[in-house]
């Protein structure tokens, strides 16, 4: 396991970023760069272009049932927006009556194209009004990712990995505990001090930049391809190593069309990097694909500050106007069920302040 920079503090360690008005917005724009080397080989356009559809044709309401091994194969399509919205019904008669419907429709679908193993057919639902809400969020954090990634000399594309791994929702968490913007895992925050007592850097916009940063970087020292470097992010390192060495593959469109696969190899793998090209095509097409009308909200003027010392919860308070939702806004990174507990809030948490404020 690579190793990160320990940051050392005596008293109080400051790393600004942006200098905007806290919420505020202004009128859509991508800073992606103009010439990219990010682009689909022939073999995965048509994944490329299944994601692309995923994330600006269907809402979190629609979905399509399509071929596992060819995504752009569709069978059909399913809207649950009705469902949905009847305000009649329990949450927990929405959900039935959703998987019904669902399953229903698988069958009829699996009857009528004659589909002989069932696992081949997926359902995928849509991803626009997330996507939409991303791309406004985005703005919020791009400028700081952006330059950490410039500093460690990496192509500011894959700062939109964020957009495929968490749609820029800071308060993320995956079924198997992937936490945080860049949904890093508990093993590797533990791994890297992230995870303590009092906070999870994971879910630090900042921090949890940096190590996504290195990540990234090792995956591509590893592996000397971005495709497949981008594809460690979410499969692990040793995960796409083991394919490798497994397929002889040295290519990412090699991988996915081998007959030889590991255990781990699945279908979030075999479209892990398919879907990062599509989020790029996206913002790029942002206006085109979602209006004119689209608005990216600006970056908050903060500071990160490590507490030189135990100090008042009151006192840390009033730095937020005396409200612990601000507080809290500003620090999804902390445990804030241990700290409520304690008039103090001890010596070494990192805290992020607004950067016209005083600690």
């Amino acid at each position: 396991m690579f190793q990160i920079h320990r940051h050392i503090y005596l008293f109080i360690f400051l790393i600004s970023f942006s200098c905007k008005t806290f919420s505020a917005i202004n009128k859509w724009s991508t800073s992606l760069p103009r010439k990219t080397f990010f682009k689909a080989e022939t073999e995965l356009q048509d994944r490329v272009s299944f994601w692309v559809d995923v994330y600006s044709k269907y809402t979190t309401s629609q979905g399509v049932f399509h071929n596992t091994d060819h995504p752009r194969q569709i069978y059909g399509e399913i809207d649950i927006s009705s469902i949905k919205n009847n305000y009649i019904l329990s949450e927990q008669a929405k959900n039935h009556r959703i998987q019904t419907l669902i399953e229903q429709k698988r069958k009829q679908l699996i009857v009528k194209f004659k589909i002989k193993n069932k696992n081949k057919i997926r359902l995928q639902m849509g991803l626009k009004d997330r996507m939409q809400n991303a791309l406004q969020v985005s703005g919020k954090y791009l400028p700081m990712m952006e330059k950490i990634f410039k500093d460690k000399n990496l192509p500011p594309e894959l700062t939109r990995i964020v957009f495929v791994e968490s749609s820029f929702n800071i308060y993320a968490q995956s079924k198997v505990g992937a936490s945080g913007l860049w949904q890093i895992m508990p093993s590797v925050g533990k791994a890297e001090g992230y995870v303590q007592k009092y906070y999870d850097k994971r879910n630090h916009p900042y921090y949890s930049t940096l190590l996504a940063a290195n990540i990234l970087e090792q995956n591509y020292k590893k592996l000397k391809n971005w495709p497949l470097a981008i594809t460690a992010y979410n499969h692990g390192l040793a995960g796409v190593r083991r394919m490798k060495i497994k397929t002889g593959a040295e290519q990412i469109s090699e991988l996915i069309d081998s007959t030889e696969k590991t255990n781990s190899w699945g279908f979030a793998s075999e479209n892990f990097y398919s879907c990062f090209l599509a989020a790029l095509h996206v913002e790029r097409n942002a206006k085109l694909l979602f209006g004119e009308n689209l608005i990216r909200t600006m970056p908050d003027q903060v500071q990160n500050v490590y507490l030189p010392m135990a100090k008042n919860q009151k006192e840390i308070l009033k730095i937020y106007d005396g409200s612990f939702e601000k507080f809290k806004s500003y620090n999804p990174h902390l445990r804030l069920v241990q700290l409520r507990q304690k008039k103090y809030f001890p010596a070494g948490i990192p805290i992020v302040v607004p950067a016209n404020k005083i600690l």
